[in-house]
C-alpha cells in the first residue's frame, strides 16, 4: 500500500492529527509505504485499540 497525504481528501484538516499515518509514521511530504506484513500488523495494533484508525480517503479526480 502506498500512501501520500497530499492526495487525501483530508489532508490539512482537524483529521490529520488522529490519522495513524500522522500519528506514527509523520511522513515527511513524501509518499508512505506499508508492505503487506506492516499492514497487517498495523491492522492488528488498531483493532486491539493501540494504533488510531488510518484516515486515509484518496481525493476524487
Amino acid at each position: 500500500m502506498i500512501i501520500d497525504c497530499r492526495d487525501c481528501e483530508l489532508h490539512e484538516t482537524e483529521h490529520c492529527e488522529d490519522c495513524f499515518v500522522m500519528a506514527l509514521l509523520a511522513p515527511r511530504n513524501r509518499p508512505v509505504v506499508i508492505d503487506p506484513e506492516e499492514e497487517e500488523a498495523f491492522t492488528n495494533l488498531q483493532d486491539a485499540g493501540l494504533a488510531p484508525p488510518l484516515k486515509f480517503r484518496r481525493r476524487a479526480g
